[in-house]
């Protein structure tokens, strides 16, 4: 099998790396070191062509007959970018040579439909949770489970915003958006928060026409680094990203508490 192309961001501010893989989309991992990194990331892409066979997915992606996953994937650096941050909430992420290939509409339902399996995920896992785990945490500095499913609900909001930027908008909501983000302020119930901006999401980036779907955009609102390269594509590709790395979040949470899932 061909290496699978890994792109990584270069934390200026730490020995830290961040590894994504754009193809098959969803995985965003960081790591302590590239030595971590050179130890576990072959471990951490057969987990995630696991989970996307598991959902239909790999089977198409891969384009080879069945749908066996290898067991130690190959992979390669195809480019590596320096960033500023230290891959904590905020921080920039890199802008990568195929994030600026213009999506087709085959392709926005090819992501969607990838997003729609990690939301699955998440929800299920959420409703399964064991009574009063949303108040847990895994440790003193972390989010509590409730805290996680509002930040992937308010990010879905916010990878949006990604695409839509008007700096003449900036202390405003976005028209786009505002009926939504009204909506999830009214209730109190992060998994219906996650329902309703799902929708929204979807509706968004399918009505999005080829000038939208091609652009390279560098918002100025809603963010500190004004500087970061968005398109259509990197948004969806790390609106995935963001979901499956929480989801493994829970877990670990679930885990410290003694009712991990296996």
């Amino acid at each position: 099998m061909v290496p699978f192309n890994v792109y990584l961001d270069v934390s200026r501010a730490s020995p830290r790396v961040m590894a994504h893989l754009l193809e098959p989309p969803g995985l965003g991992i960081r790591f302590e070191s590239r030595e971590a990194l050179d130890q576990d990331l072959s471990a951490a892409i057969a987990e995630h062509l696991r989970w996307l066979a598991m959902h239909g997915h790999w089977q198409a992606l891969d384009g080879s007959p069945g749908t066996a996953v290898p067991d130690t994937p190959r992979w390669r650096i195809a480019q590596e970018i320096p960033v500023n941050g230290n891959f904590e909430s905020g921080d920039d992420v890199g802008f990568y040579e195929p994030d600026s290939l213009p999506l087709s509409s085959a392709e926005v339902e090819h992501y969607l439909g990838i997003a729609r399996s990690a939301r699955d995920d998440l929800l299920a896992l959420a409703r399964a949770l064991p009574t009063g785990a949303l108040d847990w945490r895994y440790d003193s500095r972390s989010r509590t489970i409730r805290s996680i499913l509002d930040h992937v609900a308010y990010a879905e909001l916010w990878y949006i915003t990604r695409v839509i930027d008007d700096p003449a908008l900036a202390n405003g909501m976005p028209p786009q958006i505002e009926a939504v983000d009204r909506r999830m302020d009214a209730g109190n119930d992060p998994l219906a928060r996650l329902v309703m901006v799902r929708e929204e999401f979807e509706r968004f980036f399918r009505g999005l026409d080829t000038e939208r779907l091609s652009r390279v955009v560098v918002p100025t609102w809603f963010c500190q680094i004004q500087t970061e390269q968005w398109t259509a594509r990197k948004a969806l590709r790390r609106a995935i990203e963001h979901e499956r790395e929480h989801t493994r979040s829970v877990l670990r949470t679930l885990q410290v508490h003694g009712h991990g899932i296996t």
